[in-house]
């Protein structure tokens, strides 16, 4: 016994981590089985308190693909062919047109680079890519690298664009994904209504420029939504913001800004500037500046800013005092929506988990009422990281666009010379420059965001008047986020449009079906592998089926664990995995036998038999993670699925097979028990 302790306790701790990482899952089964029973308010209720625990356990169960679970696949191809068209410097020319009309002929289902294909037509005709795409000094493979640029730019915006409607649609667990030179592969799982999807999809992106209400207004909305939830009298439904009184932030007391101050670089300071303006790299020292850094944030307040313990600036003392529980009782909205006082905006901080609360908090009719009809909240498209969470930022928005992308003829992220910091700068057409001007004019020290489809990617200060229509955004924390705002900006010039070339929708009755059908066969053949075992190789059966038990518990555990997700073709992996586990014990059985037959003892013929055994099971199932390996690398989809159960069935069934049936066969003989193998 004591020589096998460190397997028994091995084997133990992996079957405790196995039903710890698969316990999410069987209570997400339990609590939709709870909310498909109620109906109505009951179920929004439910959904309400729960939201942390559903979360969680959506999170944390094992994933489903569409073939078990239901929903659409989509298969978009970018037209790359449009925007060639549309960036030529000569959109009549008939031979480029016949050109482009011959490749617009080419199958989608061709896998060859539209550029290489428009180099060779041009070719044929004594052309080059210079003659349509380039200037009197470029070079053939500048022109060339630029074209590949603005493909493949126009792919990444495409996908943001997809990314971006598909998280505000609400599909859990959505796959998104480039292939090739101008495809984007979208599985949504459990969704049921592949019209609502084409439009999703295929609509043209929406870019905005919308000012932010003024913070006095934006608390004094979000005050009124607070007096909805605690059950207050709103005598005045703020159809408009006339009837909003500029009170000051610091005279009213009830109007609770943050209980903290947040480790987060204030939204606000991005400035928005002429391309010839001097980046600033220090923050204005009056009361409304909105520039203060994250390490200044962070030495204003030592408490973490979510926790709702640490009380800030607030003025009223009774307010200050209050329990975290009082505090959630009185100011709800607030407990939720934390406001940074030191940042002079009404940017409200919302944890991840209760990003969700919000919405339907916004949602519910007699919250709308008070909203005036000119005001509109929307979510920030990042979030950033406060003590362990991830924090999204709320944002209060004039409703009506001041702008709308059309007008961005180019916008390129670069870093500046001179305060070596991530920039983008962003031009316009003489019509939008015009407009341009008027508005930042009207408007100096505002803030403007960035909004596409619906949510905010920058919010950026307006600092001066900008004319000719050339601006520069600054304050962004990485290159990255420049690129990415690059990307947004030019979602509303130039884009390529998105065609559905394959869909694929599968009923969630199908795939309940194709679950039921996966199960039964597990189950079937679980259970006729385990008869053979026990009627061929009795007591030693009966051991091996034991591990076949742990060994599906692993498999799962580890799927789980891993955040896989299970298709249909990975429930065939499984089984084919049950059949490896036999082989394996068969190997085993049958050395014993041999040495057995020989006149060796029980004891001495199982370990010899296990020794002389394990070279040929390794050869086999290194051979099968080979295999494994090279499936899942150049697979894709139910291929991959297949070869993840496999892999993660190869590694459980060596652990099961060599080591658990092996020291249940040492207690047994140690307790001087027959062991029968057939």
């Amino acid at each position: 016994m004591k020589k096998n302790l460190f397997r028994i306790i091995l084997t133990v701790l992996f079957i405790a981590a196995a039903l710890i990482y698969l316990y999410p899952t069987y209570q997400d089964n339990q609590i939709s089985k709870e909310v498909h029973g109620l109906t109505g308010q009951d179920s929004l209720d439910y959904v309400t308190k729960n939201a942390e625990k559903i979360r969680k356990s959506r999170e944390g169960r094992i994933k489903l693909g569409l073939d078990l679970k239901g929903g659409v696949y989509v298969v978009l191809d970018v037209d790359v062919v449009k925007l060639l068209q549309d960036i030529s410097k000569k959109k009549d020319d008939p031979t480029l047109n016949q050109i482009l009309t011959e490749l617009r002929a080419v199958p989608e289902t061709s896998n060859d680079p539209i550029l290489d294909l428009l180099k060779a037509k041009l070719k044929e005709k004594g052309l080059t890519l210079k003659s349509y795409y380039g200037e009197i000094r470029d070079d053939e493979k500048d022109v060339e690298k630029k074209l590949t640029t603005e493909i493949e730019n126009s792919i990444d915006r495409a996908v943001e664009i997809v990314r971006n409607r598909v998280d505000q649609y609400g599909v859990a667990e959505p796959q998104i994904q480039k292939i090739g030179g101008k495809r984007i592969v979208v599985e949504l799982p459990g969704v049921s209504n592949p019209e609502e999807v084409r439009k999703l999809l295929q609509g043209t992106a929406l870019l905005q420029f919308q000012l932010l209400k003024d913070p006095e207004t934006a608390v004094k909305v979000m005050q009124r939504i607070n007096d909805v939830l605690v059950g207050k009298n709103v005598t005045d439904s703020l159809k408009t913001t006339a009837d909003i009184k500029t009170d000051s932030l610091k005279k009213k007391t009830e109007s609770i800004t943050s209980k903290d101050s947040l480790g987060k670089e204030s939204a606000g300071k991005k400035d928005l500037k002429k391309d010839s303006t001097k980046v600033k790299k220090d923050a204005d020292k009056k009361s409304t500046d909105t520039t203060k850094t994250k390490k200044d944030d962070k030495k204003d307040k030592k408490k973490d800013t979510l926790t709702g313990k640490d009380t800030g600036d607030m003025k009223d003392t009774s307010q200050a005092n209050l329990s975290e529980e009082e505090f959630k009782q009185k100011f709800p909205f607030f407990y939720l929506v934390r406001l940074n006082e030191q940042s002079g905006t009404a940017d409200g901080y919302v944890r991840e988990t209760d990003k969700e609360k919000i919405d339907l908090i916004l949602k519910r009719e007699d919250v709308k009422a008070v909203i005036p009809t000119d005001v509109v909240f929307a979510w920030s498209q990042r979030s950033f990281v406060s003590g362990g969470e991830k924090i999204y930022t709320l944002y209060c928005l004039k409703k009506d666009a001041e702008l709308t992308g059309k007008v961005i003829e180019d916008a390129r992220s670069n870093i500046d010379p001179q305060s070596n910091q991530p920039i983008v700068t962003m031009s316009m057409s003489t019509e939008g420059a015009a407009d341009w001007a008027r508005i930042t004019g009207a408007n100096i020290n505002k803030r403007c965001a960035i909004v596409l489809d619906g949510v905010v990617y920058s919010a950026p200060v307006i600092r001066s008047k900008i004319t000719g229509g050339n601006s520069q955004i600054e304050g962004m924390g990485s290159v990255q986020e420049a690129k990415l705002l690059e990307i947004v900006l030019k979602a509303g010039a130039l884009p390529a449009p998105l065609k559905i070339a394959e869909e694929r929708s599968i009923g969630p009755s199908l795939g309940e079906d194709s679950i039921k059908k996966g199960l039964t066969s597990s189950l079937v053949a679980l259970v006729l592998v385990a008869l053979f075992m026990i009627v061929y190789y009795r007591v030693g059966g009966g051991v091996a089926d034991l591990a076949l038990v742990i060994n599906v518990l692993f498999v799962m555990g580890i799927m789980a664990s891993f955040k896989a997700t299970l298709t249909l073709p990975g429930i065939a992996g499984l089984v084919l995995t049950l059949g490896m586990a036999v082989d394996t014990n068969v190997l085993i059985f049958e050395r014993i036998r041999e040495e057995m037959a020989s006149g060796k003892p029980l004891r001495t013929s199982v370990d010899i038999g296990y020794k002389k055994a394990f070279s040929a099971i390794i050869d086999s199932h290194v051979t099968s993670i080979i295999t494994g390996l090279i499936l899942y690398q150049f697979g894709s989809g139910p291929i991959q699925g297949f070869a993840l159960t496999l892999l993660f069935g190869i590694g459980a069934n060596l652990f099961t097979a060599i080591v658990i049936t092996h020291f249940i066969f040492d207690i047994m003989l140690e307790k001087g028990q027959h062991i029968s193998i057939g």
